[in-house]
């Protein structure tokens, strides 16, 4: 399936991969810059549903060998299932001392904690850099987003970005995201730097009643951090992948009980440097129109609309859903 494919100001490397040697092979021929900020899919513990631990580690290794890298992402569903229900629009230091715990728990389960250790890669949490105001001056960020796109729905989402990250905008962001179903790949990734309960409640508070506004939010997080970084994608499918495909091994459930299937050694890999773009080809060469996907075609109006010439590519690739084993 390998192909490195060019659309205007788009680059788009779709690759199989199967050991650490063939990642790091496919990772030589991204062009990127350190220092590199890498934000990993951590939404829930679903099994095939977040950033792979193995690929996360491999890619972590390969970076740090460039440059200065962070790690960061935000708590979310993934800790609070495991605490009391938190009543309040701000964690109380009770409620921090609980969700800490799970996250601690977690990054040593999926053995990520040694290797940020033994590489000396920092995890900044969006929401503890919140909580204590170590933020990027929320009027700086303002000024930037303003400068190139609509304003923001939301203003608070120009006070969520850590000073830690914005003293390393002159790199890349990485939005490393799932090949997954659901198609929750780059795009909508970034929503995961929306933190809760940092005085303004739980995230569903971005969602809204029926999903109205998330796919308004999922875009505006991404204007406050294009404007600030420069934003690429890698999707990641090698080890597993979420399919709707019925006998393949056993069904799983999310944490919000929808029903899913996952296929094994694929080795699906991708990178684009424009996200969005990378999101709707990998729409497209799965049999789904990204302009009928609301937060993609929200994205496109304020980033740009993908060329024909992308769709028409993707449509000649083999159906990755078709491919699973």
């Amino acid at each position: 399936m390998k192909a490195e494919l060019e659309f205007e100001k788009s680059v788009i490397i779709a690759d199989v991969v199967h050991s650490k040697e063939e990642f790091i092979s496919f990772m030589r021929e991204i062009d990127i810059k350190p220092p590199f900020i890498v934000k990993p899919n951590w939404i829930s513990e679903d099994y095939g549903h977040f950033t792979d631990p193995k690929v996360l580690i491999w890619l972590l290794e390969f970076l740090n060998k460039k440059g200065q890298v962070i790690l960061t992402e935000s708590y979310s569903v993934r800790n609070t299932i495991k605490c009391p229900a938190i009543n309040t629009k701000r964690m109380t230091e009770q409620d921090l001392k609980r969700i800490r715990s799970t996250e601690e728990e977690f990054l040593t389960c999926t053995g990520i904690s040694p290797v940020l250790q033994e590489l000396n890669i920092e995890y900044v949490n969006v929401a503890e850099e919140v909580l204590k105001e170590r933020i990027a001056d929320p009027d700086i960020v303002r000024k930037k987003v303003t400068s190139s796109y609509e304003p923001v729905s939301r203003p608070e989402l120009y006070s969520f970005v850590p000073e830690k990250l914005y003293k390393l905008r002159q790199g890349t962001l990485i939005s490393l995201a799932r090949f997954k179903i659901f198609f929750s790949m780059c795009v909508k990734n970034m929503f995961g730097m929306i933190p809760e309960y940092v005085g303004y409640g739980a995230r569903f508070r971005y969602h809204g009643r029926a999903d109205k506004y998330l796919a308004l939010n999922i875009v505006d997080i991404n204007k406050v951090y294009r404007s600030l970084f420069k934003v690429v994608g890698i999707v990641e499918g090698i080890h597993t992948l979420t399919c709707n495909m019925k006998g393949i091994h056993k069904p799983y459930r999310t944490l919000y009980g929808e029903k899913y299937f996952v296929s094994e050694n694929n080795g699906l890999i991708y990178y684009g440097n424009d996200p969005l773009w990378l999101d709707a080809f990998i729409h497209q060469q799965c049999g789904k129109d990204p302009s009928k996907t609301e937060h993609l075609s929200k994205a496109a109006s304020s980033f740009g609309k993908w060329p024909s010439k992308l769709l028409e590519a993707a449509q000649q690739m083999p159906n990755p859903l078709k491919l699973v084993k």
